[in-house]
């Protein structure tokens, strides 16, 4: 059974096992930094027989923007629920802000869609800026 914990710690160890787990790249922060940032957003994490199996995080102003970041499924328990577990969570702690925005990978798109979320071509332009280390 899979159960779900809302507003949880998650430790810097545990994210980079599930970013290691679907072939994300190693975040470049050291574990301190990568925990400071984990401590700064609201955690949603689903385990299985104690076992971490999936997350999502938000980071949130607390009363225009958030933003979802990180919705991690483990392959293995992928398509039984539990990604749309976790984004209930995540959206209902951010259901009075302007926007909630996310940047999708193409294998979760269908998810997100469920849940609302669109393309949106409404005069602003999504950007990203990945600076050099």
């Amino acid at each position: 059974m899979v159960e779900v914990e809302v507003g949880t710690r998650l430790e810097a160890a545990e994210y980079r096992g599930l970013r290691a787990a679907v072939g994300w790249s190693t975040p470049p922060a050291d574990d301190a930094a990568l925990q400071a940032a984990l401590d700064r957003t609201w955690n949603v994490v689903a385990r299985e027989a104690g076992a971490l199996v999936g997350m999502g995080r938000l980071l949130d102003d607390g009363a225009l923007y958030a933003t979802v970041w990180d919705m991690i499924v483990v392959p293995e328990a992928q398509r039984r629920g539990i990604g749309a577990a976790i984004l209930r969570h995540l959206l209902e702690r951010a259901e009075d802000r302007t926007i909630v925005a996310l940047v999708a990978t193409a294998a979760a798109r269908d998810l997100y869609e469920r849940f609302g979320f669109r393309d949106e071509d409404g005069g602003g332009t999504g950007m990203f800026l990945r600076p050099s280390r």
